[in-house]
């Protein structure tokens, strides 16, 4: 395995720079991008961020220093440190069982990502041949025009829909990006996560401002500050009640940061003693959290000047992103570059979660011929993961078109409500984002704050203060395991209950209402 080696005969990163890069990378992906400043916005504006925040601090930020620590005491790879450290501590080796959950949870995530982030690919490469296209019809003066220009608004908001309707050209581009993803993980640490992180987080940052100063000047701006940062307490009410507000929040710190599957531990094997726990995860999830906010004034001021529709989901970035740029002047090489940029998130984040699986196929600290280990376990891995995202491409294809096929209907748990009326990529993506994450997140505060000995973990984190260790800890230990267990409960079993016996009750209504107008 490529990668700086210490006296342990572990890779590490070579700087905190870089580990922070890295775990940036991983925690800043396309959820980022649209669906954090969406969500905020639908739940209450700043009211949102602020119970996010609290999310962050007091559930996020525990969970996240404690699976960095049981990385780096551990080492090897998530499945074998958590067995090492149990062992240690007189408990039984079965507590790995954590860590497999979360190494399944960031395999399954990567079949579907790897999917949407084909989407993006394709549309990166369409906006750079339209700039391409009119630049060589009209020379300079193409740079300045729209995106798509020769399309009608029609023709642009459905390409979403054109591209959902050619399953080969999905799986082309589902195949071109997880094959990048294995090239880099298959080059090591260093020279290739840490590599991809140092040169395409700048890059995504560069953009990112570019793209904010752009879209202030040129759209709405005070608009979309008020949509993300002006507390809405009417929204902000019916969020509460309805049990959902906190939900979405803890949901979006755990899939955005990385937390509860194992990827953080992976992670965490390769960082030095030297470098402060508590420190880089502040870092990390400040960076995280500010991506997200500064995403969303870089995409509705644009969105508002021209009355779209803010809360489109993922339409928003495929959809209504598409003909914002395709009314603007310079809309080709913004829309290009708000692509590439979420382009270069997608791929740190799709690195990250393949390696929880590589670095447990490249072995425990002790294990020869490590670095080709690693070669054919990424290739075993992304292989498989490009099959199971043939499923998941296949699943989005429309039943009733042309290409409809197996799995366009197929629900794989349709008798779970839950689950009911998903097709495979949204079964996965409820499964990890509901059940899995929250599950790793809580397994790996029970582990830290039940299991590893108080003297261990205070070594570990290094925290300045006895106050600051014990805070910690009393988080770690009650806080988190309580706060996760009543989200998990609730995301699985009484919200899907509560929203299906609504839908049965509006389903009767109606059926009533028929009945009385035929009467």
């Amino acid at each position: 395995m490529a990668g700086i080696q210490a006296g342990d005969g572990e890779p590490h990163w070579s700087s905190k720079t870089a580990f922070v890069l890295a775990a940036i990378g991983s925690a800043v992906g396309l959820g980022n991008l649209w669906r954090f400043p969406y969500v905020a916005g639908e739940n209450g504006g700043f009211a949102f961020v602020l119970v996010y925040l609290i999310c962050v601090l007091l559930i996020g930020l525990p969970i996240l220093s404690a699976e960095l620590l049981m990385g780096r005491r551990g080492g090897g790879s998530a499945i074998s440190a958590i067995t090492r450290l149990a062992k240690t501590e007189g408990k039984t080796g079965a507590w790995a069982i954590f860590a497999w959950v979360g190494m399944l949870t960031s395999f399954l995530i990567v079949t579907f990502y790897s999917v949407i982030a084909g989407w993006v690919l394709y549309f990166a490469i369409e906006a750079f041949k339209d700039v391409i296209s009119n630049v060589g019809a009209n020379g300079v003066a193409g740079f300045s025009a729209p995106l798509f220009a020769t399309m009608t608004n029609e023709e642009v908001t459905g390409r979403l829909g054109g591209l959902l309707e050619q399953p080969k050209t999905m799986i082309i581009f589902h195949a071109l990006f997880i094959g990048l993803t294995m090239l880099i993980c298959a080059r090591g640490v260093k020279g290739g996560i840490e590599k991809a992180a140092t040169t395409l987080m700048p890059a995504f940052f560069v953009l990112l401002l570019v793209l904010v100063g752009f879209s202030v000047t040129q759209g709405a701006g005070v608009d979309a500050a008020k949509y993300l940062f002006a507390p809405d307490v009417d929204k902000f009410v019916n969020a509460l009640t309805s049990g959902t507000l906190v939900l979405d929040a803890l949901g979006q710190a755990f899939f955005s940061i990385g937390l509860g599957s194992a990827l953080m531990v992976t992670y965490g094997l390769y960082m030095r003693k030297s470098t402060n726990i508590p420190g880089v995860s502040g870092i990390v999830v400040s960076a995280d959290t500010g991506v997200a906010l500064i995403a969303g004034m870089a995409i509705f001021p644009i969105v508002f000047q021209f009355g779209l529709e803010p809360g489109a989901g993922p339409g928003l970035m495929f959809s209504t992103l598409p003909l914002a740029f395709h009314q603007i002047p310079f809309g080709g090489i913004f829309g290009f570059m708000f692509f590439a940029m979420a382009l270069f998130a997608a791929l740190t984040s799709s690195i990250s979660l393949l390696e929880v699986a590589v670095a447990w196929a490249d072995g425990d600290k002790d294990t020869p011929n490590k670095a080709r280990r690693r070669v054919i376990g990424t290739i075993i891995l992304g292989t498989i993961c490009f099959i199971i995202g043939v499923g998941n491409a296949l699943s989005q294809v429309p039943a009733d078109s042309a290409g409809g096929n197996f799995f366009s209907t197929w629900k794989p748990a349709e008798i779970m409500p839950l689950f009911e009326g998903k097709t495979l990529l949204d079964f996965l993506d409820s499964l990890t984002g509901t059940i899995l994450l929250p599950f790793g997140g809580l397994m790996a505060a029970l582990f830290a704050g039940w299991v590893m000995s108080k003297s261990a973990t205070r070594e570990e984190l290094g925290f300045k203060s006895e106050s600051s260790y014990n805070a910690w800890y009393f988080l770690i230990r009650w806080v988190c395991p309580i706060a996760v267990t009543l989200v998990l409960i609730f995301g699985a079993v009484i919200a899907p209950a509560v929203a299906k016996n609504k839908a049965a009750a509006e389903a009767e209504q109606v059926d009533s209402s028929i009945e009385q107008v035929a009467n």
